[in-house]
C-alpha cells in the first residue's frame, strides 16, 4: 500500500489521538509491537469473518496480499453483481476495504462484521468513512449494516450461522456520522502529508 493513504484504520486513529495518526503514518518505530492478546483479538475476528462469509455462498472472495490487485480485481467484480468479500477502494487518497459488499437492485449494501456483541460508536465511525470513500469512488450505497454475534444465541451441535450473527441496519447512524467525515479527512490528509 502506498505509504501516505488515509485509510479507514488510520482515519479512526485519527478520531481516537491526531498524534497516534501522524505516529503511525510518519514514526512507525515508536509503535508498540502487537501483543498476544491483541493477536488474539485479531485472530478471533478473522474467524468471525469467516464465518460470515458462509452466510454469502455465492460471494467472491478477494485477495488482500497484493494491494493492487486487490483494487483491480475489486473493479473487474463488480459488474458481476455478487457479494464480494474484502473489496477495496482507493480514490484522492483514500483508501478502504469492506468487509462485505452486498448487491441490491439500486447498488450495493455495506456489510461490516464485527466479533463483538453490540454497535459501538467506532463501528459507526469506521462505517460512515467507508461509504464515504465508496460513494467518492461512484458507488451507490444504499443501505449499511452491522453484523455481530448473537449473544443469545446458544450452540446445539452444528452451528447455526443465521442465528450465530445479528446483522443491525446502522445506515441512519452513518448518515448521521457521515456529516462529519469530509473535515475529518481534510484534517487528517494535511497532517499525514506534512
Amino acid at each position: 500500500m502506498p505509504n501516505k493513504l488515509l485509510s479507514k484504520s488510520k482515519y479512526l486513529q485519527g478520531i481516537q489521538c491526531s498524534r497516534l495518526l501522524w505516529i503511525s503514518v510518519n514514526d512507525k518505530q515508536r509503535l508498540p509491537e502487537v501483543d498476544e492478546a491483541q493477536q488474539k483479538l485479531f485472530n478471533e475476528g478473522h474467524i468471525v469473518g469467516e464465518f460470515a462469509k458462509r452466510l454469502f455462498p455465492d460471494g467472491k472472495n478477494i485477495p488482500t496480499e497484493d494491494f493492487m490487485g486487490n483494487l483491480n480485481q475489486t473493479k473487474k467484480l463488480l459488474s458481476e453483481n455478487k457479494p464480494l468479500f474484502e473489496p477495496a477502494f482507493m480514490i484522492e487518497r483514500l483508501y478502504s476495504r469492506a468487509d462485505i459488499l452486498e448487491p441490491t437492485k439500486e447498488g450495493w449494501n455495506i456489510i461490516e462484521v464485527k466479533s463483538s456483541t453490540e454497535v459501538k460508536d467506532v463501528n459507526i465511525q469506521d462505517v460512515a468513512f467507508q461509504k464515504y470513500v465508496y460513494e467518492k469512488a461512484g458507488l451507490k450505497i444504499n443501505k449499511c449494516y452491522l453484523m455481530h454475534i448473537n449473544n443469545q444465541y446458544v450452540r446445539q451441535g452444528e452451528i447455526e450461522l443465521d442465528k450465530l450473527f445479528t446483522k443491525e441496519d446502522i445506515s441512519i447512524n452513518v448518515q448521521e456520522e457521515i456529516q462529519s467525515v469530509p473535515e475529518r479527512v481534510k484534517k487528517f490528509l494535511k497532517m499525514i502529508l506534512i
